[in-house]
Parts: C-alpha cells; sequence; structure tokens
C-alpha cells in the first residue's frame, strides 16, 4: 500500500468521474480503528474559505452571531467517501458524479 502525506492530499484538485471540477481537498477525514490506527474515511472537496481555515464547521464551533454566515460560506464543501476515489493522486479522480456527493456538515454537525 503507498503512503501517502495529508499535506499532499490537501490543496490538491478534485474531479469527478466525468472529469468535471469539484473544487480542491480542503480537509481529510480519518477514524481511528479499534486497534488504535487512523485509516482515511473520506475527503472534504469544494471551494477554499476562510471559514474552513480557521477550522469553524469541524470541532470548533463559531461564535452565535456568525454561525450561519460561516454555514453559509462554507456550503460548497463535499464529502468524497475514500472508496469512491478511483485515483488519489493529483488530480483526485472519483468513481462518482458530484450530484452523488452529499454536503459536508462537519464533525461538530453530526458529520454528514
Amino acid at each position: 500500500m503507498a503512503t501517502t502525506l495529508v499535506s499532499d492530499l490537501i490543496g490538491r484538485t478534485a474531479l469527478d468521474r466525468d472529469g468535471r471540477g469539484l473544487g480542491t481537498v480542503q480537509d481529510v477525514v480519518v477514524r481511528r480503528t479499534r486497534e488504535g490506527r487512523y485509516e482515511v474515511v473520506g475527503l472534504v472537496v469544494g471551494r477554499h474559505t476562510v471559514a474552513g481555515r480557521f477550522g469553524y464547521g469541524g470541532t470548533l464551533e463559531p461564535p452565535t452571531p456568525w454561525h450561519r454566515v460561516l454555514r453559509w460560506m462554507r456550503r460548497h464543501e463535499r464529502y468524497l467517501p475514500w472508496e469512491d476515489i478511483a485515483d488519489p493522486a493529483d488530480p483526485v479522480r472519483a468513481r462518482v458524479g458530484s450530484a452523488d456527493l452529499r454536503t459536508w456538515r462537519g464533525h461538530g454537525h453530526g458529520g454528514l
């Protein structure tokens, strides 16, 4: 199995199965296994937003007055499950179309 660094994935262009742009990889979603290892379960793809770079939408909750604004700024982010990735190289190529991807709500919002 090839090793890929998270830092290498962040910022890569992502394409759907038809070659249409999904944006760039904004985040990598991992989970901890029972054995204590971490495994990649998916990617968050979309447009770059300031809200995402501050961590809002993940485990960090924004201040109440900003909640709606920051959520609106991240409205284009989609979750691409790892099993739907045909090739994680640059560009990342998905096995599915853009319409098949779910909106990403972040871990702090129940994930998907």
